[in-house]
């Protein structure tokens, strides 16, 4: 490579005097300053170029851990993201079977809670009926009562009333019985 650098060197070096020499090229200020900057960037390149191939060689080394970094990272959220669907989906049968499970049980407690209304209320018509039959009861009870003392008293009044003629008919009565 050397042996290379230096054949190029002897012919650009020998290139230039013959260019130069033939007033091919001609020198002024644009003309130095390029010379000058082509050389500068040959000197740099031979000189630096051992630490700009390793600087390359790190960043690139770099780059490559950062996105090795990167697909690992990315193949993590889509595990997680897979396991976090599945979950969802479990979640989500959890939920129907639990909604399926409530409507049941609701179902059975609007029955049981029917059931229970209606025998309630057939309690409370049969004791209505009852508290009316006894009140029933209670009215005939004191009906009886009140036409039996009327009557007594009634009786009594007549009684005391034709006392004179009732007495010997009453005795008769009585004697008639006795005979029978």
């Amino acid at each position: 490579m050397i042996l290379q650098n230096k054949t190029l060197i002897i012919s650009a070096t020998l290139a230039f005097f013959v260019c130069s020499s033939k007033n091919i090229i001609i020198y002024n200020e644009e003309i130095l300053v390029a010379l000058s900057f082509l050389c500068f960037v040959l000197f740099s390149f031979h000189t630096f170029q051992d630490t700009v191939k390793e600087t390359f060689a790190q960043r690139r080394t770099l780059i490559l851990q950062e996105l090795e970094y990167m697909l690992v990272a990315k193949e993590t959220a889509v595990q997680k993201l897979q396991q976090t669907y599945q979950h969802s989906v479990q979640l989500l049968e959890s939920i129907e079977a639990l909604k399926t499970a409530a409507v049941q049980e609701l179902e059975r407690a609007q029955h049981a809670r029917l059931t229970a209304f209606e025998a309630s209320i057939q309690k409370k018509c049969v004791q209505k009926v009852q508290q009316i039959l006894q009140v029933e009861k209670q009215l005939q009870h004191t009906l009886h009562q009140n036409i039996r003392d009327n009557f007594t008293q009634s009786v009594l009044k007549y009684f005391q009333k034709n006392r004179e003629t009732l007495i010997p008919q009453l005795f008769d009565q009585a004697c008639t019985q006795l005979k029978k």
